[in-house]
């Protein structure tokens, strides 16, 4: 499922027109689903979450899609029975947790939280 218009500008709000994963300006981003679509992220309504959105330069995006273990790994992709507003991501500045209504909350690593 697609993201909502008010969840997509929720997203580019969020993101400043920058890169989220990079940090590089870009006034022309694609949404990415940190939930596959295909993989069941279509059909659950935290899909429709900006938690489970990035705002990517195309670049960004493909390298994503090219490796995807690194993706799981740093949290630009989600597994479909995690929920992505439990699961941290890598961004440009550092990682954080988002949430559904646009925040970002700075964890100093993944472990952080799971206390591994």
């Amino acid at each position: 499922m697609k993201f909502t218009e008010k969840t997509r500008n929720i997203i580019k709000e969020r993101a400043g027109d920058r890169c989220e994963m990079c940090g590089v300006r870009c006034e022309a981003g694609q949404i990415h689903h940190r939930q596959p679509r295909g993989m069941g992220g279509s059909k659950e309504r935290e899909s429709r979450s900006a938690a489970n959105g990035l705002y990517l330069h195309e670049r960004c995006h493909f390298k994503i899609e090219r490796n995807r273990s690194d993706g799981y790994e740093k949290g630009w992709l989600v597994h479909k029975w995690e929920a992505s507003e439990d699961k941290p991501v890598l961004m440009w500045d550092g990682w954080k947790i988002l949430g559904a209504d646009g925040s970002l909350t700075p964890v100093v690593s993944p472990t952080e939280l799971t206390g591994e």
